[in-house]
């Protein structure tokens, strides 16, 4: 069977379709991959292809330009259409939108090959574990299988499926994931609903052995010079011990800058010291929320503002830069508690202080809470970009997200702050983007450098 996988480019590496590719290839399957950003003419591309299955994997706000191209496509085309990725996993009634034949709920490495056998073979897929199935009208609903518990038994990501593309091919950073899962239960984020989806089916928590997240990166290097790495795991030093002989092991072996994902209150002395001597080049951390009430009560982050401080002196004593990861527009926020998160990121003094507009992402215990206030309708078709709109009923909304355009530039130049007070009140949102954009470009091209300036500008 040859599989179609289509996605549009992000500046990063499609870790989870190339996962997927490189399982279907070890089932004896063939592989292509489209990027809608990248294609001229996605729909005669698609015809050229000619493939059996076209699979997307899709984030709530993203699902709804799939499945309109995914009609567009039905209609001069022949072909099987799989859906993935989190929206399925945590909105599967997806599968009744037009012109999708099934999706995938959860991990896929197991429920897709075994879907696209079956499709190859002309088997029954009504009763595949992960996949719901829509057969002549009739959507056939399945229970998610195991986790994945031996995450060395899978085959490093396939790169070929997107090298045709000089955006993939010549990147300057490679990305990697190490581990999956995650004991935290963050009221806005769905890894407390992917634990329960998965309750009883196995280890939440899983790592892949050093020597195998090694001899991969090992491997980038060799084939393509690769001189950075971005350890994507949520949280990178869940696993104290694992992190420890990683670091040893890297410095040793690899040597290349490196960046991770940290949480304030598992980042200790010792393990900042082992991450700057191994490498590690930017250490990312939510603040999220610089109100209390709202991180502790309403988020469900027990965090203090002491330990979200003093993690971010920790990561510069060793050379670390820092990056704040913070929302605005949460729910219960107010243009005060906004600008807390404001003066919050200015205490930390960090390299970058990342924002974005909070998006209440179906299922998630935020998004109902969301519901109950009634700040949100519930309606996932009205989420927007984190960068764009606040789809929530809030007070000074707009504000807060002309505020969120200039977050990172009043973190950097605080003098400026009364000034940003006055500026939010004016309708320049445009202008304000256009100032974002240059500022975030600013850092990563010459401060975080995960990418090089030419990289700015390569095209197929």
């Amino acid at each position: 069977m040859k599989i179609l996988f289509i996605d549009s480019f992000e500046r990063i590496e499609l870790v989870g379709i190339m996962q997927l590719s490189a399982v279907l290839k070890q089932h004896g399957h063939e592989t292509e991959f489209l990027d809608v950003r990248l294609e001229r003419d996605v729909s005669r591309a698609v015809q050229v292809s000619a493939p059996d299955v076209i699979a997307y994997s899709v984030t709530t706000g993203k699902h709804r330009a799939f499945q309109q191209l995914n009609s567009e496509l039905k209609r001069r085309c022949r072909f099987f259409s799989v859906f993935g990725g989190p929206h399925c996993t945590f909105f599967p009634d997806f599968i009744e939108a037009d012109g999708v034949d099934a999706v995938c709920v959860g991990e896929g490495e197991f429920a897709f090959p075994e879907l696209v056998d079956a499709l190859g073979n002309g088997n029954d897929i009504t009763r595949i574990p992960n996949i719901w199935a829509k057969v002549d009208g009739t959507i056939h609903r399945n229970e998610v299988r195991d986790l994945v518990e031996d995450l060395d038994c899978l085959p490093f990501p396939d790169r070929d499926l997107c090298d045709k593309y000089n955006h993939y091919r010549r990147m300057s950073m490679r990305y990697v994931m190490a581990g999956r899962g995650c004991p935290y239960n963050c009221t806005f984020c769905f890894n407390h609903v992917f634990n329960t989806l998965y309750k009883g089916k196995g280890r939440i928590l899983r790592r892949r052995s050093v020597p195998n997240v090694i001899a991969e990166m090992k491997e980038l290097q060799q084939r393509y010079g690769t001189r950075r790495f971005n350890i994507i795991d949520d949280t990178f030093v869940l696993d104290r011990r694992w992190v420890l002989e990683f670091c040893d092991a890297y410095a040793a072996e690899i040597g290349a800058p490196f960046d991770v994902n940290v949480r304030a209150n598992m980042t200790d002395p010792e393990l900042a010291a082992a991450l700057g001597r191994a490498g590690c080049r930017v250490a990312a951390y939510s603040i999220e929320s610089g109100n209390e009430r709202i991180r502790r009560q309403v988020l469900k982050r027990d965090l203090s503002d002491e330990e979200l401080v003093r993690t971010a002196g920790l990561l510069r004593q060793h050379g670390i830069r820092v990056q704040i990861q913070n929302m605005l527009a949460l729910p219960d926020e107010t243009l005060e508690t906004a600008f807390e998160t404001l003066r919050l990121n200015i205490r930390c003094k960090p390299t970058y202080a990342w924002a974005a507009l909070y998006q209440p992402f179906p299922g998630t215990e935020l998004c109902r809470y969301a519901v109950s206030k009634g700040y949100f309708d519930g309606n996932p078709d009205r989420m927007e970009s984190y960068f764009t709109r606040s789809p929530l009923k809030l007070k000074d909304v707009r504000q807060m997200e002309r505020l969120h355009h200039l977050f990172s530039i009043a973190v950097d130049y605080p003098f400026l702050l009364p000034l940003v007070r006055w500026l939010i009140r004016l309708p320049l949102k445009p202008l304000y983007k256009l100032l974002w954009l240059v500022h975030k470009t600013v850092y990563v091209v010459f401060k975080a450098r995960w990418l090089r300036p030419y990289e700015l500008f390569l095209r197929r």
